[in-house]
């Protein structure tokens, strides 16, 4: 049995949403890409789609939650999986917080745990769902991972942005897969030919019925 990992990332087509060295607007969201050190690779396996992390805050931002949204690849459209699942009164104002993608290094057909820590200081943790992944062949399965790759300084409230894109294949061949995969499938060869694929998106909200 064969296990390997292939990453790619990409940069999502967000011109209208990152404002490129200007001051961020408010009612945004900062969110960026962290790279993980040459320690954290190795405890990892070195296997760079195992742990996706991302820090967020908020431009004077009126959104006062996150939503995550998963997705799997039918062959012609991506389908979502279930509802949405979220966390609110995170205060996102008020400093820095995580998101983290994670997932065992030992299985490459895991869904991912998806770790929060809150800029107010709260933490939480939503667990995901393996069981469509583990029914995929496991011999000469590989696995290509897209995340954002740079800063986006602009992310407007309510608008859906992916986070991670996964394509699965049994060539046992390294692979690549561009973020853009969920925003332009048509251009994607690597899912008009993989086994399986999925994504997560994340959507910064406002919900009026939460208290300040």
């Amino acid at each position: 049995m064969k296990k390997r990992y292939a990453a790619g990332l990409a940069l999502a087509l967000v011109g209208i949403l990152s404002g490129c060295g200007q001051t961020a607007a408010d009612n945004t969201m900062h969110l960026a890409p962290v790279e993980l050190s040459e320690v954290e690779q190795a405890t990892t396996e070195k296997q760079s789609g195992v742990v996706v992390e991302y820090h967020f805050s908020g431009n004077n931002t009126e959104a006062n939650g996150i939503t995550f949204n998963s997705y799997t690849w039918d062959g012609n459209a991506w389908q979502n999986m279930d509802k949405p699942i979220g966390a609110y009164g995170m205060g996102l104002n008020s400093g820095t917080g995580k998101i983290i993608f994670r997932h065992d290094a030992d299985t490459i057909n895991a869904a991912y745990d998806i770790e929060m820590t809150f800029p107010s200081g709260g933490a939480s943790t939503q667990y995901g769902d393996s069981s469509e992944l583990s029914k995929l062949p496991t011999d000469n399965l590989t696995v290509a991972v897209a995340g954002q790759k740079k800063p986006i300084d602009d992310l407007a409230v309510d608008v859906e942005i992916p986070l991670v894109v996964r394509v699965f294949n049994t060539d046992g061949a390294t692979h690549t897969v561009d973020i853009n995969a969920f925003i332009e499938p048509d251009s994607s060869e690597e899912l008009k030919n993989c086994i399986y694929a999925d994504a997560i998106t994340a959507t910064f909200v406002y919900d009026d019925s939460i208290p300040k």
